[in-house]
């Protein structure tokens, strides 16, 4: 058989360079740690690795802003902390205001440490990220949410919203508080109802904040639920020194609840008073004939009849003739609100001899102390809530960090070179290259006009 010299040169040419191109492969895998350097390499490996590479990528950024979120809660977390803080000492300086020994100047001077107590306050409401964007104000994050008008009146500038983060595949959580659910959505009183001393009174009776017994009776109560408990004394003529204190309990529109009748002109009621002793909104065997009615609440006043104040004529330690106390359904208070009435209860403090003065400002410190309570709850229950989203962040931090080494190992897999493999197939391809070079110079060679 006869092979043109020509057919030769070709054979070997092309052989030869087959080998310098898998020499030249390895080479480049060798120098970049990949084995597949082109899609045509492996064009269904190439896919399922751009696939993995996007997974890997959203991951990513699924942990960076699961790391943002967890950053800007552990901070809020932090701020209501020293703001729970900030409430527990503020109730601790009301309880020691509240002691008797304590004169006009000394609840004064509890007035001056308040009044630091609340400056702190507005600025842990106002705190900020370190960024610029505020921690309370919603969506607004560059907005001051909280401004003062006049010492107790606060206005909020921010809004409702929550800011919210993709922290998953399937989760968006939600990283911010209202200031205004935090600060101002507090309810007054016992959280359903709230109690209130009249101002107008001449007596020295201090009206407790109230239970509630049955809340389905409390809801069913007739609008707008806007009572008032009215008390009447008249002089005991064979005790002179206890006077005889009954009560009513009225409605808005000034009929009673006990009786069904108008109160106007009344000069005494159809309950007898006891010191401490409940009040029940409901209708009792002592009452006078009538429909059953329950609205499920009770409260009481302490005081006592004990001997007539000298000067007043007023029994000291218990309600004065017309005196009454308010209640009605438990509205919104803001802490900041809460510390300018305590602010002003301290400050306006004066002793008499009635103990009017003296019963006024426990009624308005047991007030403040009611309110900084459901205050301390509101926030400790934000807490728990924030403590809730900040663990869901941990395990979603937990699961994104699992799959990224799972997203790595299968990259790896997929597109990292076996050195050990590359190596020996690399000497091996060597060794055949410098034979084919070899041969292929010998077959160059061959001629006949080396035989003429």
């Amino acid at each position: 058989m006869r092979i043109a010299t020509t057919t030769l040169f070709n054979i070997g040419s092309s052989n030869l360079q087959g080998h310098i191109a898998d020499q030249a492969k390895l080479q480049s895998q060798l120098s970049s740690g990949r084995k597949i350097l082109t899609p045509a390499d492996d064009p269904i490996a190439s896919a399922r690795i751009l696939d993995i590479a996007q997974a890997k990528s959203i991951n990513e950024q699924y942990a960076t802003n699961s790391s943002a979120a967890d950053s800007f809660m552990r901070l809020s977390e932090s701020t209501m902390h020293q703001v729970t803080g900030l409430i527990q000492n503020v109730q601790e300086l009301a309880v020691s205001a509240g002691n008797p020994a304590l004169g006009p100047e000394e609840k004064r001077m509890k007035e001056a440490e308040l009044k630091g107590r609340y400056q702190e306050l507005l600025a842990l409401a106002n705190t900020t990220d370190g960024q610029g964007n505020y921690l309370f104000s919603g969506f607004k994050g560059d907005t001051k949410p909280f401004t003062e008008s006049s010492f107790g009146n606060v206005g909020y500038f921010g809004d409702d919203g929550q800011r919210i983060v993709q922290i998953s595949d399937g989760r968006q959580i939600p990283i911010s508080e209202s200031g205004a659910d935090v600060f101002q959505r507090i309810k007054n009183g016992n959280g359903t109802f709230v109690t209130a001393y009249n101002s107008a009174n001449v007596g020295s009776g201090i009206v407790s904040p109230g239970e509630v017994t049955d809340p389905q009776k409390w809801a069913a109560a007739p609008a707008p639920r806007d009572f008032s408990v009215q008390f009447y004394w008249q002089p005991n003529a064979t005790k002179p020194e206890a006077p005889i204190i009954t009560y009513d309990l009225i409605d808005s529109s000034g009929v009673s609840l006990i009786s069904g009748a108008a109160t106007a002109g009344n000069t005494s009621g159809p309950r007898t008073f006891s010191s401490g002793g409940d009040i029940e909104f409901k209708r009792l065997p002592s009452d006078p004939a009538g429909a059953a009615w329950d609205y499920g609440i009770k409260m009481n006043v302490s005081g006592s009849p004990i001997p007539l104040d000298p000067t007043t004529k007023i029994p000291t330690g218990a309600p004065g003739a017309a005196d009454n106390f308010s209640v009605k359904p438990s509205t919104n208070v803001d802490l900041f609100t809460t510390l300018g009435k305590l602010s002003t209860a301290l400050n306006s403090y004066q002793i008499d001899g009635s103990g009017k003065g003296q019963a006024s400002f426990q009624n308005q410190l047991n007030t403040a102390l009611s309110d900084l309570s459901n205050a301390l709850s509101n926030v400790v229950t934000t807490q728990a809530y924030l403590g809730a989203r900040m663990n869901e962040t941990d395990s979603v931090k937990d699961t994104t960090e699992d799959l990224k080494l799972q997203y790595a190992k299968t990259l790896s897999g997929l597109q990292d070179l076996d050195y050990a493999a590359a190596i020996s197939d690399f000497a091996q391809n060597q060794m055949v290259l410098d034979a084919a070079r070899k041969s292929f110079a010998q077959v160059q060679d061959l001629s006949l006009f080396k035989y003429i």
